[in-house]
């Protein structure tokens, strides 16, 4: 039947063919797609006349200049037929038909007419009007079978509507893809069969062996339409787009090679090339393209390969040897025309090319040869328009100085001059990328001493400066400050500071742009390391002597950067004093805390009247006042108890104290024109956050806690302000721990808060009931005595309400603090005065009034948020309750915890309301919990309380709620509290009382599992537990997980919309729950349900199912070295895991891919003696594979940070775990290995990828993603290492050789493999680059198989790769000698 159908499609074809010559040429469209249906099902025969008619009669049609044969030459039918028929003719038929027919001219004549479109009046139309076309039309294209087109109609052979941009790509596509499948036939891989099949290839080669002169009429169009479909304004996705460039690239290497190639090049391709290279990396800046993404970087690779090795080497190479700069200059003429993106392109090219490793050339040659382009592109900037030669060097020198590029001072200074420092404005980010580049620019020569004092007057006025050149005005000071440094003249900076901090105004303060922080901070850090003792004396002398009133207020602040950065002992002995005299209230503090016991009692005897009189007589609101007090402090803290100076600082210290307790709360500083002020608060808030330890020395002296820091913390008021201010000064207080060690100033502090609640019914809505109660959370427990313990419950009670008291609304945000502080009180003995089970009843009450009043605000509706606070309440009420009763119910049962216990007993035995029911379940659930879990059970017993009959009024009252069908409570409260108080119940009562409730708790559960609420779980976990029978498939429910969950993220509540998602937390209790009784069957019918549909909506919520489900799974062994299609009806984990690693080459979520190779993992890992033979070998293959697809795509490694890791941990476990299966299969090893390091090292580089005008953040990515390239590098290296260093437990045997070990024989088998991933790295190194750090990373794995391979096994890799590796491979080997081989002690 199948032959029968060959010959018919032979025939038809026949026939089709020889129709061609029927008809007009309006017609050819008809009869060209008459032709294309017939190939649509044709797979070829035995003989091929047809075909070759075919392809003679359409190369016949396109020949010619006229206008029939243009309109031929430019229906993309007419190329989608001869890309069919090129797949179709035998390389040697086909040959000789291209040849005859003159295949090469034709095509390039086809290019030169696409390569300049038309562009219609008014801007380019659609291709369809849209009154005419059906709105229900199919696609121009389905690329899922690319024969299968739209039917061209008329219009497509108008040649004017083929002239035009649209016709044009549409063309340009057809043709590029016929190339394509004619280029492709000719690789040598494919070239299987007769010899004649490799001598049709290489005659089809050798018709585009021309020279590369005449090569450029079929390489400028092409590159040219590879620009138009860039330009368009929209993303067209195009038949095998990311192959153009390619393609491209193919054709060239077909052409006669000559020296003259780079100039060729140059001349034709340069100006272009660079163009669209420069958009495609986003240089100067990232514009929005009309190709897809993965197409743009597949495109910049190709088209960054080409240039450098067929322009910007050769080139090189010629100025290196010849010193001709031709090329160079060629290649900047032509990209003139669009300089302000070539001439960055270019010097991007020349700076990243890859040195000649092993060569003569030294760096300094490579730095000339950058130099000498470098001003080939500011010599041709002269002759272009102003915009786009400043464009142009900016981008150039922000890319230099982001690599370090080495560039001579003279070129950088025309550049400044020229560029910076234009009279009309300053170009602040090209000064910024100068001095990082190199500071000597500005430094070491008159030349850069004018242009300095012309850049440093320009920050004399910040307010003429943008916010981001503010930015980068003040980044150059801080680099030019590390560049003085560098030339060992620091010196000199810091009396430059000095000129430019200063105002030229005594009460304008200080210039913002040297009065930054950094700035400060940079000097401090260069002080020691770039100036000695000599040079620090001598510059500290000379801010002494400057006595300008302009001036003394900067002096200050420079000499506290000194100050600073001052930490060695033979600084601080040399300046010490020094910096005193030069700055005496600011500087002083840090003098005395730095210098001896002697030089602190000079300091001290020096100012001792001074300060007396100032925190005597001077307003505290000045600063200098504020500045004695700190220094007053600091002599107090340097001298030890009973010291000669000690009484007298602590006397002016808690006089001073005093004193500002009658000043008021804040007094502004009047005298000058400055906003700030300073008040207790600032002096308070100054002695809790930089000298807590003298509120340890004032209570020690002064038996009390300064007023200013009692007042803080508890007089709050019902200000937010207010209140936020207590809450800091009273973190800071316990965040110190010599406060809380300090047993006089906490016992102080904790009753003074303590004393603070308000004990009336209305206390709880105060501010001071907030504080203290957050204050009292905050304090560690055992720093709380038992009668502070006491006395805080006794408070925390009188808030609730009585018997008799009128019901009150208590703000919902005050119970969960405040019972959280009772829980926190009474973890530890606590009997406080009048304690009584009354309080807790009290408690359930009020929770569920706030509750109830809750719903009613929400109209029924309440939100899951809302439910969730109240359980969480409850939840708390039942903590306390069951700290209260244990403590009653453990040790000694005397007269008092007798009677608490009866009362507790008749209270909860006694008849309530129905308001009370649920508050009444929790208390009962804690009584039975705390009283059976007491040592002291058998006392009770009998005595005091039957618990028999309180666990049966439990569950009376828990089943009359669960099964009562009148109750208001839509959020489920009631329902899900009294489940939980039954399930500490036996299981077969509460099924017995429950079984009639079965289906409608069923149905509800299914209602709000539908609705997202997480009750709906709950109720659903209580029915797996105690009713598993009533629910058939349990893991079959709605499981949606956010992405977010699975990767690290808190879970997020649960909303009540019909798509709401679930928690990863519900999902993981409830699978527990499921599975805990389950036998291992069960578990196993589960696992294969779960596996039946991973690629739908629900599939992350199923990962986690699963991920959880292989935790609880031992398996079944299946025969040993079968395949799970070996035994179809029987499920085992062998076959759940093909089905995983079947998903994961499926899946494209960054989420599911991480979730599922977890999951492998497990599997491989948790039960290796149920793991086949077959999944080893498919874990490997599936990762190989992956591999090789990502590498081309990089989908799922540009979107997470862990598919590489994943991919990594699959390829450890099988060689950890499963060592000895890989004898006999190892070729799987290394292909994946292989592919890991392609996929590792073929990811484009942030740096080049991205615009060079970059940001601060820009920056910041790039040097993440280099250091997570690093990171997968080590990752990568690992897995070298595991091979070539196996451990023992890995290839350890039952039966061993006692005359060889196992470690030795597995690291001799490996040998035998290993050097083919080491070749594999070296064809790497030679495609891609390779940053230093990634191949510093990769060392270790390298050098550990090149430990294992044997003399003949490097002969044989040395022998196998070809001279440029062999390069690359020497510089290793020679390092690997140096460093990486063991050579013994």
């Amino acid at each position: 039947m199948g032959t029968d159908y060959a010959k018919a499609s032979e025939a038809a074809l026949v026939r089709a063919v020889r129709a061609l010559d029927q008809g007009d040429a309006e017609t050819i469209p008809d009869r060209l797609e008459g032709v294309w249906d017939t190939l649509s099902g044709y797979r070829g025969g035995n003989f091929h006349a047809a075909e070759e008619m075919l392809l003679r009669w359409l190369l016949k049609n396109m020949a010619g200049s006229s206008t029939n044969a243009e309109r031929v030459r430019r229906h993309p039918r007419a190329w989608d037929i001869l890309g069919a028929v090129f797949a179709l003719i035998p390389l040697f038929s086909l040959a000789k038909s291209l040849a005859d027919r003159r295949f090469v001219g034709i095509l390039q004549q086809t290019l030169k007419d696409i390569a300049t479109p038309q562009q219609q009046e008014g801007g380019e139309t659609k291709e369809t009007d849209p009154d005419v076309e059906m709105a229900d039309a199919p696609f121009r294209e389905n690329p899922a079978n690319p024969r299968k087109r739209k039917r061209a109609g008329s219009s497509s052979f108008d040649i004017s509507a083929q002239r035009r941009v649209a016709g044009c790509l549409q063309s340009a596509e057809a043709v590029f893809e016929a190339v394509r499948i004619l280029l492709s036939r000719c690789e040598t891989k494919a070239l299987e069969g007769p010899t004649t099949h490799r001598m049709g290839a290489e005659h089809v080669k050798s018709l585009f062996s021309s020279p590369a002169a005449e090569a450029m009429g079929i390489l400028v169009p092409w590159l040219v339409m590879c620009g138009v479909a860039m330009d368009r304004p929209q993303v067209e996705p195009f038949r095998e787009q990311s192959s153009w460039l390619s393609t491209f690239i193919t054709l060239w290497e077909l052409h006669l090679q000559s020296a003259s190639d780079s100039s060729e090049v140059a001349t034709h391709l340069s100006g272009t090339g660079a163009r669209l290279l420069g958009k495609l990396t986003g240089i100067p800046q990232q514009t929005r393209l009309g190709i897809d993404p993965a197409v743009q970087d597949r495109w910049a690779r190709d088209l960054r390969r080409f240039l450098t090795r067929n322009l910007i080497l050769p080139a090189r190479a010629a100025f290196l040897t010849r010193g001709s700069r031709e090329a160079v200059q060629i290649a900047v003429d032509m990209s003139s025309a669009s300089a302000h993106t070539a001439f960055p392109v270019l010097f991007d090219l020349v700076s990243r090319s890859p040195l000649e490793l092993g060569g003569k050339t030294s760096r300094k040659d490579y730095e000339t040869w950058v130099q000498t382009v470098f001003d080939a592109i500011l010599h041709a900037s002269n002759n272009v328009n102003r915009d786009s030669r400043v464009t142009a060097v900016r981008t150039l020198m922000e890319m230099a100085a982001e690599r370090g590029t080495v560039l001579s001072t003279v070129s950088l200074r025309s550049v400044c001059k020229s560029y910076a420092l234009r009279p009309d404005a300053g170009d602040w980010s090209l000064l910024l990328s100068l001095v990082k580049l190199n500071p000597d620019v500005f430094l070491l020569s008159e030349d850069g001493g004018e242009l300095l004092e012309q850049v440093l007057e320009r920050t004399r006025k910040p307010d003429a400066l943008s916010a981001e050149d503010f930015g980068r005005a003040a980044q150059f000071i801080v680099l030019l400050a590390d560049g003085y440094a560098q030339a060992r003249s620091l010196s000199t900076f810091i009396k430059t500071w000095l000129k430019y901090l200063a105002h030229d105004k005594p009460e304008a303060g200080l210039q913002p742009l040297w009065a930054q922080k950094e700035l400060v901070d940079a000097v401090a850090n260069l002080i020691q390391s770039s100036l000695n003792t000599n040079q620090l004396i001598d510059i500290l002398e000379w801010l002494t002597v400057q006595t300008k009133p302009t001036e003394s207020t900067a002096r200050i602040y420079i000499l506290e950067a000194i100050s600073a950065g001052i930490s060695q002992e033979e600084f601080i002995d040399a300046a010490n004093m020094k910096i005193f005299d030069a700055c005496r209230w600011t500087v002083a503090s840090k003098a005395i805390a730095r210098g001896t016991l002697e030089e602190t009692g000079k300091i001290w005897s020096r100012i001792k009247s001074d300060i007396k009189s100032i925190l005597r007589k001077s307003p505290v609101g000045r600063e200098d006042t504020f500045a004695a007090f700190r220094c007053c402090v600091a002599a107090w803290l340097a001298n030890h108890p009973g010291a000669l100076h000690e009484d007298e600082a602590a006397k002016l210290i808690c006089s001073f104290i005093d004193r500002l307790e009658k000043d008021g709360e804040t007094i502004h500083l009047g005298s000058n024109d400055s906003e700030s002020s300073v008040g207790r608060a600032t002096y308070m808030s100054w002695i809790l956050s930089d000298a807590p330890r003298l509120v340890s020395l004032y209570v020690e002296r002064k038996n009390g806690i300064p007023n200013g820091i009692h007042s803080l913390v508890t007089s709050a008021s019902a200000e937010d302000a207010s209140l936020d201010s207590a809450l800091a000064v009273s973190r800071l207080l316990l965040e110190r721990e010599s406060n809380i060690n300090n047993q006089k100033l906490m016992g102080l502090l904790i009753d003074a808060v303590i004393s603070q609640i308000n004990t009336s019914k209305a206390g709880r809505q105060r501010s001071s009931t907030k504080v203290a109660i957050q204050f009292l959370l905050d304090v560690p427990t055992e720093v709380l005595s038992r009668t502070q313990r006491e006395a805080a419950m006794k408070s925390l009670v009188s808030h609730l309400p009585g018997d008799s008291d009128k019901p009150v609304n208590i703000a919902p945000e005050y119970w969960k603090p405040a019972l959280s502080l009772m829980i926190k009180l009474m973890e530890k003995p606590t009997f406080y005065e009048d304690m009584s089970f009354a309080h807790l009843e009290s408690i359930g009450r009020c929770l569920w009034k706030t509750h109830h009043r809750s719903q009613r605000r929400s109209r029924g509706e309440l939100a899951s948020g809302d439910v969730a606070g109240d359980r969480d309440n409850f939840q708390l009420l039942q903590q306390l309750a069951m700290l209260v009763i244990r403590q009653m119910a453990t040790g000694s049962i005397e007269e008092r915890e007798k009677a608490f216990l009866t009362a507790t007993v008749l209270a909860l035995q006694s008849p309530c309301k129905d308001s009370d029911i649920v508050p009444r379940i929790v208390l009962l659930k804690a009584f039975v919990m705390a009283v059976q879990a007491s040592s002291a059970l058998n006392k009770l017993e009998g005595t005091v309380l039957d618990l028999g009959d309180i666990k049966q009024h439990l569950l009376q009252i828990g089943a009359s709620v669960v099964k009562s069908e009148t109750r208001q409570d839509t959020g489920k409260l009631s329902t899900v509290i009294a489940l939980e108080a039954l399930g500490c119940l036996d299981r077969e009562a509460v099924r017995q009382v429950l079984s009639d409730a079965v289906t409608s708790l069923l149905e509800e559960s299914d209602a709000l599992v539908g609705k997202g609420a997480q009750v709906g779980w709950d109720i659903r976990m209580f029915l797996a537990h105690h009713f598993p029978e009533a629910i058939p498939s349990p893991l079959n429910a709605k499981m949606l997980v956010e992405a977010s969950v699975s990767s690290g993220e808190a879970e997020k509540p649960l909303s009540g919309s019909p798509a709401a998602t679930t928690g990863r937390t519900t999902l993981l209790q409830y699978v527990d729950t499921v599975v805990g009784a389950a036998n291992e069957d069960t578990k196993l019918r589960y696992l294969e349900e779960l596996l039946e549909d991973l690629n739908s909506q629900e599939a992350l919520g199923r990962l986690v199912v699963i991920c959880r489900l292989v935790h609880h799974l031992k398996g079944k062994r299946p025969c040993s070295s079968s395949r799970p299609s070996d035994f179809p009806s029987q499920f085992d984990l062998a076959k759940a895991h093909s089905a995983l690693c079947h998903a994961l080459q499926q899946t494209t979520a960054p989420h599911h891919f991480v979730l599922t190779a977890k999951i492998i993992h497990q599997l491989l890992d948790r039960n290796p003696a149920y793991v086949t033979q077959w999944n080893i070998e498919l874990t490997l293959s599936s990762v190989a594979a992956i591999s090789a697809v990502q590498a081309s795509s990089n989908t799922l490694i540009s979107t997470s940070t862990s598919t590489y890791m994943s991919l990594c941990r699959l390829v450890e476990i099988v060689i950890k775990r499963h060592r000895k299966r890989l004898d006999g299969h190892f070729h799987i090893l290394i292909t994946a290995l292989q592919a890991l390091l392609r996929l590792l090292l073929s990811r484009p580089s942030v740096a080049g990828a991205t615009t060079t005008a970059t940001t601060i953040s820009s920056e910041a990515e790039a040097a993440r993603h280099q250091s997570l390239w690093e990171k997968h590098a080590r990752l990568f290296s690992r897995l070298l290492t595991l091979v070539c260093e196996p451990t023992v437990a890995s290839v350890s045997r039952s039966q061993t050789s006692g005359l060889d070990s196992e470690k030795d024989r597995a690291k001799r088998y490996a040998g035998q493999f290993m050097y083919l991933v080491v070749m594999q790295y070296v064809k790497l190194q030679l495609e891609h680059v390779v940053p230093h750090g990634v191949r510093e990373a990769l060392e270790p794995g390298v050098y550990s198989v090149m430990d294992i391979t044997t003399p003949d096994g490097l002969k044989i890799m040395n022998d196998a790769i070809d001279p440029s590796g062999r390069v690359i491979f020497k510089e290793m080997y020679k390092q690997y000698q140096k460093f990486g081989k063991w050579t013994g002690v």
